[in-house]
């Protein structure tokens, strides 16, 4: 069976834009278009499918609706041959974007394709890391014109998935990754600095008198973990403390982030006053693992911060957290700005016509640290 193009591997309501686009082609700008019963008719959709289509041609700008007096176009549209929409389209590979940091960063592809005229072709592999080698693998054979993934958490670990990069970079087809970076590959990564959101946080926790921080992070080959860690090591170097933490958890990637730092903690201060414990701070790499911290000290009778100063990474800021009483000093990524910046590298590569010559450089973007109220305030002088 011949491989399928890229366009047949959108969504059905994306495919009627791309036709819809090209039916308008050269209408002149403030002209109504037809009504959505009549795009239903005429390419042969359901209702729902024509809405989708137009709500997508609103979001981009293309069209103008108002009630009671129809959509119309609001930019000129030009046709183009099957190839050359074939040539505007992008794929993006996610594992899911209803996580906040990965839906940021969706949306932040998704504005900047459309300023440049291009369609993304969406994908979530829901965490299946056998998911997303096969949907990769399909834009490959698609012939896609660039590919931006942000890899599984295993993906990066098996062999099939590395075979498949290289075929990549043997076909010369532009692909850049967002978030976590796979060494040795060649393809360039956009992402949040996280050597130095690390720093902050945990410089922030020792100017506020905190000389005794665990660490709580992920699995170590996960190359966020290994960055992270490096800016907590590099802070208490520079701060004149012993350059490991107090105490140390690692969360495999296959576990439930908030009940694993929950029952690490709770290891951690069985049986303990607070004078005997062996730390003063607790710094995560995940906001979900900050919660479960603090869910495990609280139930062990311990205060944040009076007792113990606790940070996080990533920002979520959830309402959960601040109904039970966690205003988590975190990091703020940034996360449109990864997106966007991502599809700028991406098309700057399909434009080029030879790939470009040696390894490409990541991009990093820099963090922002948000001061809240669980790590205490800073000590006098500092």
């Amino acid at each position: 069976m011949p491989a399928k193009s890229v366009i047949e591997l959108l969504p059905l309501y994306q495919q009627v834009r791309l036709e819809l686009e090209n039916f308008l082609a050269d209408w002149p700008v403030k002209t109504q278009i037809p009504t959505e019963k009549e795009i239903v008719e005429r390419f042969k959709v359901s209702r729902v499918t024509a809405r989708k289509a137009l709500q997508a041609m609103r979001r981009d700008g293309t069209l103008e609706s108002f009630p009671g007096r129809g959509t119309f176009l609001a930019r000129s549209v030009t046709a183009r041959t099957s190839a050359a929409r074939s040539a505007n389209l992008i794929g993006l590979l996610v594992p899911n974007a209803s996580d906040p940091m990965v839906g940021g960063v969706v949306r932040g592809v998704e504005a900047e394709a459309s300023r440049h005229g291009c369609h993304v072709l969406l994908s979530h592999d829901h965490n299946n890391p056998e998911l997303q080698i096969t949907q990769l693998g399909k834009m490959l054979e698609a012939r896609a014109k660039g590919i931006l993934l942000y890899p599984d958490r295993f993906v990066t670990e098996r062999r099939e998935f590395l075979d498949l990069l290289e075929e990549f970079r043997r076909r010369a087809v532009p692909l850049v990754f967002l978030d976590r970076y796979v060494p040795n590959t060649g393809f360039p990564c956009v992402m949040t600095d996280n050597v130095s959101g690390m720093y902050q946080v945990t410089e922030h926790v020792i100017c506020c008198g905190r000389r005794r921080p665990a660490l709580i992070g992920f699995w170590p080959s996960n190359t966020v973990h290994q960055d992270r860690r490096r800016g907590f090591v590099e802070a208490l170097r520079d701060h004149g403390l012993p350059p490991r933490p107090a105490l140390e958890a690692e969360i495999s990637g296959d576990r439930d982030f908030f009940q694993a730092a929950r029952e690490t903690v709770t290891s951690w201060v069985r049986g303990k006053k607070r004078e005997a414990l062996p730390f003063d701070s607790i710094v995560c790499m995940f906001d979900m693992l900050a919660f479960g911290a603090f869910t495990a000290l609280r139930e062990a009778g311990f205060s944040v911060p009076g007792d113990v100063a606790l940070s996080g990474y990533d920002n979520f800021d959830s309402e959960v957290y601040r109904t039970l009483g966690l205003e988590l000093t975190s990091v703020q990524q940034p996360r449109d700005e990864t997106g966007a910046t991502a599809v700028g590298l991406l098309l700057k590569q399909i434009g080029r016509r030879a790939p470009a010559a040696g390894r490409m450089r990541n991009v990093l973007l820099p963090p922002k640290l948000v001061v809240r109220t669980s790590c205490g305030e800073k000590a006098a002088g500092r």
